[in-house]
């Protein structure tokens, strides 16, 4: 993944934001321009605070410069998601980084999170950094890759090199097997007519995962975890189990309410998460911006 421009969406005017500092060292490690937006949302007067928002403003804005890094700062009113959505666009960003909070249980059908509501209409690679995370950025150095096996996981694993690249000690690519797939292959009616036909899905998907990781640079430590049971539940525990400091996955077209690996890990994950949409996807923002 090429940074040219970042987008960092503020979350609040007020103390240090860890989505800033994260997006201020990798605008600094990578050269990229830093475009900071702050939406101000509607139901808020937007002269609420209007003096501590433009200091805090500044104040990012000076940090930046004094690292080296050039950057624009915005404000708009309206609604958040909108807003990020809009500038990410029209501004051909590279990769979002924003603020984001854990939610536990189901009980979430008066308010939707910015953050998911973001990554329902974006096509931009974006990376959500929960508030609880210590607003010093240290290094990605355990990286989990969630990869579906599809032709897209390729652009999901360059995605996460390319982001961590010169700060990963381990990544771990990971592939959960749905276990209702795994039992038809044992089952099948073919394993009663030849010896040993059916393929062995766990075997197969560990040798896929290897060929994928072959492809990763040799200073970064790789690792490939199998598993069965659905997807994001298995990605939450491997990352628990590994204490993961990002976790990396796809985002395909069909991004729905109940149906989407990465909305199920964003509402239940308390770890930085990098979601990179599908290339399809990609192509038609830039199309947009162009």
């Amino acid at each position: 993944m090429e940074l040219k421009r970042i987008l960092v969406a503020i979350n609040s005017p007020n103390g240090r934001d860890a989505a800033f500092e994260r997006a201020l060292a990798l605008a600094k490690a990578s050269a990229a321009e830093l475009y900071l937006l702050h939406a101000v949302p509607v139901n808020q007067r937007f002269s609420f605070r209007a003096a501590e928002r433009l200091e805090r403003m500044g104040d990012m804005r000076a940090r930046a410069e004094d690292a080296g890094v050039r950057v624009q700062t915005v404000e708009q009113h309206g609604d958040p998601a909108e807003i990020i959505e809009l500038h990410a666009g029209a501004r051909a960003v590279d990769l979002i980084v924003m603020g984001g909070e854990v939610r536990r249980g189901w009980r979430r059908r008066d308010r939707s999170l910015v953050a998911e509501r973001v990554l329902r209409r974006t096509r931009v690679p974006t990376l959500v950094v929960p508030s609880a995370v210590s607003d010093s950025p240290a290094a990605f150095r355990n990286v989990l890759v969630a990869l579906d096996l599809s032709p897209a996981s390729k652009d999901v694993l360059e995605g996460a090199v390319g982001l961590t690249a010169d700060e990963a000690v381990r990544l771990t690519a990971m592939h959960a097997v749905n276990e209702v797939e795994a039992a038809a292959a044992v089952q099948s009616a073919g394993w009663w007519v030849v010896p040993e036909p059916r393929p062995n899905v766990l075997a197969d998907a560990r040798h896929s995962l290897e060929a994928a990781v072959s492809a990763v640079p040799a200073r970064i430590n790789t690792y490939v975890q199998v598993s069965t049971g659905p997807a994001a539940p298995m990605i939450l525990e491997h990352a628990d189990d590994l204490d993961a400091d990002l976790l990396v996955v796809g985002r395909n077209r069909g991004f729905k309410m109940l149906g989407s690996t990465a909305l199920r890990v964003l509402l239940r994950n308390d770890r930085a998460l990098l979601v990179i949409p599908s290339v399809a996807d990609r192509r038609v923002e830039r199309q947009r911006a162009a």
